[in-house]
């Protein structure tokens, strides 16, 4: 899932570009529910910044090269 999103959605995105990349119906509740949990789940897991309620921002992986 996170590969999905780090490819296809540009450096600062919405709920809803997360929804329609997913799947998601942007007109049920319980949709929308789910992907703010999953978004919740990638901020805790420091993949992306939460900038305000309906937009994320990915964070930039520095490699070591």
């Amino acid at each position: 899932m996170w590969t999905k999103v780090k490819d296809s959605l540009k450096g600062t995105f919405s709920l809803y570009q997360f929804m329609e990349l997913m799947g998601l119906d942007r007109t049920e509740s319980k949709d929308k529910r789910e992907a703010r949990n999953i978004l919740n789940q990638l901020y805790k897991s420091r993949k992306i910044y939460r900038l305000s309620k309906n937009v994320y921002k990915k964070r930039e992986i520095l490699s070591s090269n």
